[in-house]
């Protein structure tokens, strides 16, 4: 019987027992769980070695990435020579930080922060050591990355860093034509920029840039990827009246203080259009056999260079006589600097025994630059005289015929 009364205590025990030896189990479980989750990160900088000139920042992107399946919490240290202002940066808004915190997921286990540092006035020229440190909160996972900067005391060229080529630099264009430029923008940086988009040019051209593709597409400024290149269309628009000659303007792409330029040339040369017309834009003239008949044509140049010597031909049926006055033309400006055509008289005179119709006459104006022509249909009429004349026999006729009846009455 007492061994009976124990055994709910024995049980209790054995109870207790087995919990205890399972919490240890567990315990002991989740602490190798814990050991065998794996934990890591990756720190680093494309660039390690960078060359800086006077008065210029230096600007890197340094890429921290959570390689493991927990999160974690990632201390940072910037340390280097001092006045250098070395830091660790967001980008936008700037901000300087100390640490990140990263989870296992993708996209959001990796960030990538800006490396800044500048040069202070009393730096002298050689090479410069700057240590990143990075380490997990308990401070079991650490890492390092040296940068060097070499440092020169003469700023490095602009240039370097922006690069502007064009296909064809050199354009030559009649006047009145615009001019194209392909123009290459090339960001030599580490990082991405939005480069605003000028130009120097000669006084009342006009001008506008556009994306390669997109010709309706006027812009100001563009985004240039990091090491990455925009192809662009620059357009020049001359005046009308724009004289003959060479002209130089600069293509001009600008980020902060970085800057390219290049220098084109537009080459305009002269156009010559010679236009010819009746004073009343009539082309049918009436003329009398054998009489001069005066009419006026006017002459003008709508290019944008001088038209010389000219001199005036026709093309007119046999034995008819065709002149103008004055007979030639030395110099022939553009309508847009005369204002006003030139007087040619032209007297046009057909044979005496023309048939009366229609007849065909071409005008001919001729410079050394440009020509043109003029048909004009001619229509000829009988004198007067011819026709009182005409009248005349018919009178006789008839009075003679008149006579011969009244003869014959008689008989």
């Amino acid at each position: 019987m007492g061994s009976l009364k124990r055994s709910p205590v024995r049980v209790f025990s054995l109870v207790l027992a087995l919990v205890f030896l399972a919490t240890i189990a567990i315990g002991n479980f989740s602490l190798i769980w814990a050991q065998e989750v794996k934990r890591g990160f990756s720190f680093s900088s494309e660039y390690t070695h960078v060359v800086v000139g006077k008065g210029k920042e230096i600007e890197l992107d340094v890429k921290i990435t959570n390689t493991g399946e927990r999160e974690e919490d990632i201390n940072l240290l910037v340390s280097g020579p001092e006045g250098w202002g070395a830091r660790l940066e967001k980008s936008w808004p700037a901000l300087e930080i100390q640490a990140v915190h990263l989870p296992p997921e993708k996209p959001d286990n990796s960030v990538t922060l800006k490396f800044k540092a500048k040069p202070p006035e009393e730096a002298t020229p050689g090479d410069y050591r700057f240590t990143l440190q990075a380490a997990t909160k308990d401070g079991k996972i650490k890492k390092s990355l040296e940068l060097i900067v070499t440092y020169k005391a003469k700023a490095v060229p602009k240039a370097e860093r922006v690069k502007l080529t064009a296909k064809n630099p050199g354009l030559k264009r009649a006047s009145g034509e615009d001019f194209e430029f392909e123009i290459e923008l090339k960001n030599e940086l580490d990082e991405d920029r939005v480069f605003d988009l000028a130009a120097k040019i000669p006084s009342g051209w006009g001008a506008y840039c556009t994306p390669r593709w997109e010709k309706e597409k006027k812009i100001s400024a563009v985004k240039v990827d990091a090491k990455g290149t925009e192809t662009l269309r620059f357009v020049l628009v001359p005046p009308l009246d724009v004289p003959e000659g060479e002209y130089s303007v600069t293509f001009i792409a600008r980020s902060g203080e970085d800057e390219g330029s290049i220098e084109l040339k537009a080459v305009v040369t002269g156009t010559y259009k010679l236009k010819m017309q009746t004073e009343k834009e009539v082309l049918n003239i009436k003329a009398t056999a054998g009489k001069e008949k005066r009419f006026t044509i006017y002459l003008w140049n709508e290019g944008s260079a001088d038209i010389t010597d000219i001199d005036f031909f026709s093309d007119k049926p046999k034995d008819w006589e065709v002149s103008f006055k004055p007979e030639k033309i030395p110099t022939l400006p553009p309508i847009i600097k005369e204002l006003k055509p030139k007087k040619v008289e032209v007297t046009i005179k057909p044979k005496p025994k023309a048939i009366p119709g229609d007849y065909m006459v071409t005008l001919t104006a001729s410079g050394k630059e440009a020509r043109e022509e003029l048909e004009l249909r001619v229509t000829v009429g009988t004198p007067v005289t011819w026709g009182w004349a005409g009248i005349a026999i018919v009178v006789v006729v008839v009075a003679a015929l008149l006579g011969i009846f009244v003869r014959l009455g008689r008989r």
